[in-house]
């Protein structure tokens, strides 16, 4: 279980892992967070550190044990109180606050997002999500009738709306395929994409992180290889920020899109959209704009009202995750799942939908003659165990994702109820 770990980490800093990203100062953010708490070690393996984190930072509703934390992640304290405080400022002040403070407190936040992501800040928008930021690169992407994208069975299924849409109108064609489940390196899923290539490919969807069953793919490697190739990657890293450490230059993506409320702990409505500068005047606005130049990537976000709270408060979000850091994130993470993946892995009535060490904290198993709908009532129901089910194949998958506050003891539990479903 330590080796898996080990070389989960060894395999981060091999392909994904390389940006140092520059610190938030606290002073500017008007948080309870303790600088002190974070000065531990705090193992992957630190029950007692991780059970601190949950105890103080962590407002959770104790009926239940959630263990579907990919749909959006829980604030921590610190973050929702100062969510709290932009709610009631900008309600207070209304219009004069959103038409004289809130440009500026806006472009400030996006600046600290740039800083973050260690690219430039003509190189980012602020979007509700990763589907308006991945929607906003493939509808304005400069496609031609009968160009050809490829995608598969792990990506987002927004995602894969948005292409089949297109290709429904007769704008282009779409070649799926099916992602292996347990892949045995990097280079097999390389290679699949490089034998998918055809003089018709235009672009390639990669998903960072799948959110069906958490494969981490190689996008620095697939992305190098379509290039030589002539071909676009449009990379989804919804489920990667926040969750595996990586540098967004050396992805060699010119096109990703990003989610702020996942493992990021920002409130609901927050994503990013990076477009490499050079390629920002080849997409067309899928929003109505004329006022911006053609070179600047404001001329994608004209957006109208947004959401004044849920932006002001992302700096806040950015200190807290730089504060536990993501190495320490990523480590707890893919313990807690290696923990029961390893386990169960072994039982001949369950199947596990990902290898360890292409995933972190995402991973999905099935039951053998139940389907994923049954399997996740069961653990709700029966062990108050809350899991979500998702589309892969005939029966789907359940997806189990822990998040920081999570502790093995829950995990265990976890394991001791999915046995005794198998078994039923």
């Amino acid at each position: 279980m330590e080796q898996n770990r080990k070389d989960f980490l060894k395999q981060l800093g091999s392909g994904l892992v390389i940006a140092g990203i520059p610190s938030i100062a606290l002073a500017n953010t008007n948080t309870s967070i303790d600088e002190n708490d974070f000065t531990a070690e705090g193992a992957a393996t630190d029950e007692k550190f991780w059970k601190k984190i949950a105890k103080k930072y962590y407002e959770l509703d104790g009926d239940y044990i959630n263990l579907e934390n990919g749909f959006y992640g829980i604030q921590p304290k610190p973050v929702l109180e100062v969510f709290k405080k932009n709610i009631v400022k900008a309600n207070a002040q209304a219009a004069r606050f959103a038409r004289k403070d809130y440009p500026a407190i806006a472009a400030a936040a996006k600046k600290e997002v740039a800083a973050f992501l260690g690219v430039a800040d003509e190189e980012i928008i602020i979007t509700r999500n990763a589907t308006e930021a991945l929607n906003i690169a493939i509808q304005g992407y400069p496609f031609k009738q009968g160009d050809e994208v490829i995608l598969n069975q792990l990506d987002y299924f927004s995602m894969i709306e948005t292409f089949r849409m297109l290709e429904k109108r007769g704008e282009i064609s779409v070649k799926e395929f099916e992602m292996p489940l347990l892949p045995k390196s990097e280079d097999e899923i390389v290679e699949i994409y490089r034998k998918l290539i055809t003089d018709k490919t235009r672009v390639i969807l990669l998903t960072h992180v799948s959110n069906i069953n958490g494969l981490i793919v190689p996008v620095a490697k697939i992305a190098a290889m379509a290039k030589e190739r002539g071909v676009d990657v449009m990379t989804d890293s919804a489920h990667a920020l926040g969750q595996i450490k990586f540098s967004l230059k050396e992805l060699n993506s010119d096109f990703v899109g990003m989610n702020l409320h996942k493992w990021i702990g920002n409130p609901v409505g927050a994503g990013i959209l990076y477009v490499k500068k050079e390629r920002i005047k080849e997409l067309k606005a899928l929003f109505g704009d004329t006022s911006a130049a053609e070179t600047s990537i404001n001329k994608l976000a004209h957006f109208g009202t947004t959401p004044f709270a849920v932006n002001m408060t992302i700096p806040t979000s950015l200190v807290f995750q730089q504060q536990l850091g993501i190495e320490r994130i990523s480590a707890r993470l893919h313990y807690l799942k290696s923990l029961w993946v390893n386990e169960l892995k072994e039982h001949p009535n369950v199947e596990v939908a990902v290898p360890a060490e292409f995933s972190c904290g995402i991973a999905s198993f099935r039951i053998k003659n139940k389907t994923a709908a049954e399997v996740a009532d069961y653990l709700f129901k029966q062990h108050k165990i809350f899991t979500v089910a998702r589309t892969l194949g005939k029966d789907g998958c359940v997806r189990v994702t822990p998040s920081v506050y999570n502790s093995a003891d829950e995990v265990r539990q976890f394991i001791i109820a999915v046995k005794a479903c198998a078994a039923s």
